[in-house]
């Protein structure tokens, strides 16, 4: 018997990508938390994803664009549904809430056929309510179209005039002025064309159904990782996968699309089930033949030439990481929604060999930090000697990026760039670990070469990347000890990496062995 039978938009989103995922969480959240929240709050979702898509204060700017809104508390348990209800009812009974522009927060309504639904926005219009879904996105999903739906046939079941529904998305053309001024941050996009579509109903029927039933059968596929990925996706391989997961994990390492979706097929129509079997002089591309290599033999593969391209590097050498940020709610006057924006850097300086220095910036509240990162990061890399980056041309383009916003550091900003050694193009052609799976994002070549060092990892205080810890040390009036950590967090995060790249550098040059991670590890 579940704790709360009634269906939210959070469900339907579940069941319309996978009903196992649906009938799962059902219970799970009935055994382990049957008051948990069935809405959002949209003027205060406080989720670390949501601190950086949004920015550190995105109710400013909801409450900007409908001064004067009124907000329903986020109901969790069912007394408190109930009462969020009954305050949703009171307050659209108001007088005041009949005049054209008032709007309502978080609006609480439960239907008779089983659905209670918290409605980001309801504004009233010249002949009856409008509603609106907020995303802090340029565009929208399918799934923010299913959810809509049942807002509007919720609402419509319990008897509300509804002129219009719709989605407020990002206006990427708004730039913010600064002092809390984001009117015309959102633009309207309407839906009701779209709706018909939408057999809510029966959606709803089918739910129910399904949750009265017995386990759903389903097949792991792409459903699996959308909206996030599936909590329940171990389950699901276990219950798949009979040959277990060692299997699984040579089979991934091996995967025929490493080499390409197209060479993939080919492969696979000449009866190969994966890299292992393919032989060399099956690859034409001299990259795939050293992935097969370092496949077929269960340890990387570094081709000798490497070596003295790494020497001839001269000294003093550096090794350089950005951190960036783009929010959907800009905190910087001048700034637009998400405008790639630098609040970090990290430097490794070795003078000689053996010589390390390390230097680093990190922004804070005080401002738009861009013109502070550039004078320093000038500062740290002098006018001379090489600076190995990972897929450089990200640092290349910010420091582009500063140069045309300041004239007076532009000569300088400029005169970087040829400087810089793209450690990702030198890997490319001379290196590959089995570990890698065909990627080579820093995650993936970092994890390999490092492990130890996690470089892509970060975790602080729940939040689990450097970007959601920078938005938070924002906020208004964070606690002392919070900002500390979290600034701490961000500057080790910051030397994980240049050490990492450092490591990349020394083993291409022969100077240090490869750390003793092992593909079937």
């Amino acid at each position: 018997m579940l704790a709360d039978p009634h269906l939210n938009h959070d469900d339907l989103r579940r069941w319309r990508a996978c009903a196992r995922r649906f009938w799962l969480h059902r219970r799970r959240s009935a055994a382990n938390d049957p008051a948990a929240p069935a809405g959002d709050d949209p003027a205060a979702d406080a989720s670390a994803e949501a601190a950086v898509v949004h920015g550190p204060a995105p109710g400013d700017a909801l409450r900007a664009t409908f001064p004067g809104a009124v907000g329903i508390s986020a109901p969790g348990t069912p007394a408190e549904w109930a009462h969020a209800v009954r305050d949703t009812a009171a307050r659209l009974s108001e007088r005041r809430m009949h005049q054209e522009g008032r709007a309502l927060f978080g609006a609480c309504l439960a239907g008779s056929d089983g659905a209670q639904v918290c409605i980001d926005v309801l504004t009233q219009g010249e002949h009856g309510l409008r509603l609106f879904k907020v995303r802090y996105a340029t565009v929208a999903d399918e799934a923010d179209v299913d959810v809509v739906a049942l807002w509007a046939h919720v609402a419509a079941r319990g008897g509300l005039r509804v002129q219009s529904v719709g989605l407020l998305l990002v206006d990427t053309e708004f730039t913010y002025p600064g002092h809390g001024c984001y009117a015309g941050l959102f633009r309207e996009v309407d839906l009701g064309p779209v709706l018909g579509s939408r057999p809510v109903a029966s959606w709803l029927a089918a739910m129910q159904a399904c949750d009265r039933g017995p386990q759903p059968q389903a097949d792991t596929g792409a459903q699996c990782t959308q909206h996030g990925g599936c909590d329940f996706i171990d389950h699901c391989r276990a219950h798949g996968d009979a040959q277990g997961p060692a299997h699984a994990k040579a089979a991934g390492q091996a995967s025929l699309e490493i080499v390409g979706r197209e060479l993939a097929a080919e492969l696979r129509h000449e009866g190969h089930a994966d890299l292992r079997s393919v032989p060399e002089h099956r690859l034409a591309d001299a990259r795939h033949r050293r992935a097969l290599r370092a496949i077929q033999q269960g340890a990387p593969v570094l081709e000798p030439a490497v070596a003295a391209l790494m020497q001839a590097q001269g000294y003093p050498r550096r090794t350089l990481r950005f951190d960036t940020i783009g929010f959907a709610v800009p905190v910087w006057a001048g700034t637009q929604p998400y405008q790639v924006l630098p609040f970090q850097w990290t430097c490794d300086v070795e003078p000689a060999p053996g010589q390390l220095l390390r230097k680093a910036f990190l922004a804070d509240a005080r401002g738009d930090p861009r013109r502070a990162f550039a004078q320093t990061l000038l500062q740290a890399l002098g006018d001379s000697g090489p600076v190995f980056a990972y897929n450089a041309g990200f640092e290349r383009n910010r420091i582009r990026e500063l140069a045309l916003r300041f004239d007076d550091l532009a000569a300088a900003l400029e005169a970087l760039l040829p400087r810089i050694v793209d450690l990702f193009q030198i890997a490319r052609t001379h290196y590959y670990h089995p570990l890698m799976r065909g990627s080579w994002s820093f995650k993936s070549v970092f994890g390999a070469i490092a492990p130890e060092l996690h470089a892509a990892r970060f975790e602080c205080d729940g939040e689990p990347s450097s970007q959601a810890a920078f938005a938070r040390s924002l906020q208004r009036g964070l606690d002392a000890a919070t900002l500390q950590r979290l600034q701490d967090a961000l500057r080790s995060h910051g030397q994980r990496q240049t050490e990492a790249l450092r490591r990349m550098v020394a083993l291409f040059e022969g100077a240090a062995p490869a750390s003793p991670a092992r593909a079937g590890s």
